[in-house]
């Protein structure tokens, strides 16, 4: 966390992966969710997230898909993808998975011209 963040405390981190087809969160507690499918298709990467379905295509690389994923979330969404889905952190093997750091706002609001409240950090 970047010292701008530990001085907004509503500000959370997490870590988006791609890894043997599939995406995933970490959490800062550890727990590790499967949040749905990325594939290779035709000109580019796809993905297709199971919780609400969002999707993309098209894009050049693992790493673009995370971007654009950590674009397009916000807090409300992945707490609630943590609270309703099983952690699988013994069941994945992250040596080589390409990686994207975040940070959500837990406070985001309507106001939020952006309407996520996300800042993509890299990794």
């Amino acid at each position: 966390m970047s010292a701008e963040d530990a001085r907004q405390p509503n500000l959370r981190p997490f870590t988006l992966y791609a890894a043997g087809g599939r995406i995933y969160a970490r959490n800062p507690p550890g727990r590790l969710i499967d949040l749905g499918a990325v594939e290779r298709a035709g000109d580019g990467h796809r993905y297709l997230l199971d919780g609400d379905k969002r999707h993309g295509e098209g894009l050049d690389s693992e790493e673009a898909v995370l971007r654009r994923i950590g674009e397009t979330l916000d807090f409300t969404y992945l707490d609630g993808q943590f609270t309703s889905l099983p952690d699988v952190s013994d069941s994945v093997d992250l040596a080589d998975a390409v990686q994207h750091a975040i940070t959500l706002d837990e406070f985001a609001d309507d106001e939020d011209p952006s309407g996520r409240g996300a800042r993509g950090t890299g990794a």
